[in-house]
């Protein structure tokens, strides 16, 4: 096994199977007294609107549009969230230290926040990469990357949280990021 693969964590795979999709087929028969009474047929589709977009040829897509009044509400209300959880991160950090185990929920949450932002800030990037974003879309999704970012920084100023702390050591499958 080569370095890279050793350190494929599970954003990575995450990412690779909502890049690549994921079919999963599944029937589902409920008996009572050995009778069947329902079926459920499943078919779940996993996969990144990049992806479905390139297999489907549908536009997801609201299209090609400049900004509206209510887009630059949005952008406006973004910012202030940023530069609000930007001037708290100084404030908290003279905060006293919480007790272990809100601290432990604090990162066991963090890092589930922080595991879905990063996916969501790579399909993002495909789809930038990709032009199928307007530039008001664009501007809004960088924003409100960013103010997830920030306020989980903020929390973690809060919590006493280092960036190295978010993160779970699954055992033989790696970190989960």
């Amino acid at each position: 096994m080569n370095r890279q693969q050793e350190n494929v964590t599970l954003v990575d795979a995450l990412d690779k199977v909502l890049e690549k999709g994921a079919v999963i087929n599944g029937e589902i028969v409920i008996r009572m007294a050995d009778v069947d009474l329902v079926f459920l047929g499943l078919r779940l589709i996993l996969t990144s609107i990049s992806k479905a977009e390139e297999v489907s040829g549908k536009n997801f897509s609201s299209g090609k549009k400049e900004l509206t009044d209510e887009d630059l509400r949005y952008i406006e209300k973004l910012q202030k969230e940023i530069r609000k959880a930007e001037s708290n991160i100084p404030r908290l950090i003279d905060a006293s230290t919480p007790e272990g185990a809100e601290q432990g929920l604090a990162k066991l949450v963090l890092t589930l926040v922080e595991l879905i932002r990063r996916l969501m800030e790579k399909e993002a990037y495909r789809r930038v990469k990709k032009g199928s974003l307007s530039p008001a879309e664009i501007q809004k999704l960088g924003l409100t990357l960013k103010a997830v970012k920030k306020k989980i920084k903020e929390i973690q100023v809060i919590f006493g949280i280092e960036d190295e702390e978010l993160n779970l050591d699954l055992g033989p499958l790696g970190n989960l990021m």
